[in-house]
């Protein structure tokens, strides 16, 4: 086995895992936790797959042949809507997504009569699919074509992923990737590997129905198998350089729940964190008091006119960890100085300070985006960690309920 096989090995092995651990696990939101695990399940079969071939295992070859092409017409249908899912925070499948899932039974039909054959001819199929090295084979035992139908495949995959590209050009999650950095460099991540790995795919699908799937063509095939492998090896690479782009995404627990639409990752108790945040603002307003700092009126005005002036400019409220400390060490302050200047002059603590900037954010940009997106996430986009603490900070300002302000 050549190193390209190991690393289709490896990579297959890794997709297996990430499936069966997502389809069964219950924590984050369950719906795409499963289109996650059922692209990685197919991935990683079609793999496995292609190493059968390579390494004549005639068994795993019969047994994945015919009944994983079915599945490979609905490749594009999952990640169309485990990326609007992600995107858009759905949490179950629509009536209307049924639809997308036809091509599965166009192929299933298609299928049929492989089943059919006798064994000793099935045999003889396998064998000449194992000799050309081809997913693939030109045959006359199935009802349309194989030209018909890997144009099918490959046309609905293209167009799927189209779709997937223009969705996540029209929110905008690219330019506004500051605000939410680890949400937004999963789904990116995802999109940029799947569709490289993909596009390699449809080029060697291509190459069998235009120039044919022959023993004379097997340098195409360990090209095309180099550039999967150098796809794969730096897709494992960038995860070993950078694996916390996985948490709450593929590797789901109690502590990473995976987010719905560019949601929160971190699930905590918010009365408890309210109270926390209550007893640090309570302690730190405390110290300030008790070591009232010795600031001239007119640095205080400077102070404070910087403070709105980060604020305004800056926007680090969108970060959803933005602390005091933070805004301390960008202005070479001590903390209880900006506590201090806060709840001295500005009239409020730091937490209500920094949840009145959301709030505004929110009411500016919520006409423009309410026709493509949630109020949730618009509301995370603003840098509220979860709804509950955005519903309470919204009513605590405006005096209304979001729906009662916007007049629905």
């Amino acid at each position: 086995m050549d190193y390209n096989l190991y690393i289709f090995a490896s990579g297959s092995f890794l997709l297996l895992g990430f499936s069966i651990h997502m389809l069964f696990t219950n924590i984050g939101n369950t719906y795409l936790n499963k289109l996650l695990a059922s692209m990685m399940l197919m991935r990683g079969l079609q793999m496995i797959y292609f190493i059968a071939v390579n390494t004549e295992q005639t068994l795993i070859v019969s047994v994945l042949f015919n009944s994983l092409g079915p599945f490979l017409f609905v490749f594009g249908a999952f990640l169309y809507l485990y990326v609007r899912g992600f995107i858009r925070d759905e949490s179950r499948l629509q009536k209307k997504d049924l639809i997308h899932f036809m091509p599965f039974l166009f192929a299933f039909i298609d299928s049929i009569p492989w089943y059919l054959l006798d064994a000793a001819t099935r045999a003889d199929f396998i064998s000449d699919m194992i000799t050309h090295r081809a997913f693939f084979i030109k045959n006359t035992f199935v009802i349309f074509p194989y030209h018909t139908t890997s144009l099918i495949r490959n046309g609905l995959l293209l167009t799927y992923f189209i779709l997937v590209w223009r969705i996540v050009l029209r929110t905008g999650i690219i330019k506004n990737r500051r605000n939410n950095p680890v949400l937004t460099n999963w789904i990116l991540f995802f999109v940029v590997i799947t569709t490289l790995s993909n596009l390699n795919l449809l080029v060697n699908s291509f190459i069998n129905i235009f120039i044919g799937s022959t023993a004379s063509n097997l340098f195409l095939s360990n090209f095309r198998v180099f550039i999967q492998s150098t796809i794969l090896l730096g897709f494992l690479g960038y995860l070993f350089y950078n694996p916390k782009v996985l948490y709450g995404f593929v590797f789901v627990s109690k502590e990473y729940a995976v987010p719905g639409k560019l949601a929160v990752i971190e699930t905590v108790d918010l009365k408890q964190e309210e109270e926390l945040l209550e007893n640090q603002q309570t302690e730190i307003l405390a110290n300030s008091r008790k070591q009232t700092p010795t600031i001239h009126e007119e640095e205080i005005d400077r102070l404070k006119a910087q403070m709105i002036s980060i604020m305004e400019t800056e926007q680090p409220f969108l970060n959803p960890d933005f602390s005091l400390g933070d805004l301390a060490y960008q202005m070479s302050l001590p903390q209880h100085h900006c506590s201090y200047i806060l709840n001295e002059y500005v009239g409020k603590n730091f937490r209500e300070w920094v949840n009145e900037h959301r709030v505004n954010f929110f009411i500016e940009h919520y006409p423009s985006l309410i026709n493509t997106q949630t109020i949730v996430s618009i509301a995370l986009a603003s840098g509220f960690k979860n709804k509950n603490t955005f519903y309470s900070a919204f009513e605590k300002v405006t005096g209304q309920k979001p729906s009662q302000y916007f007049g629905k």
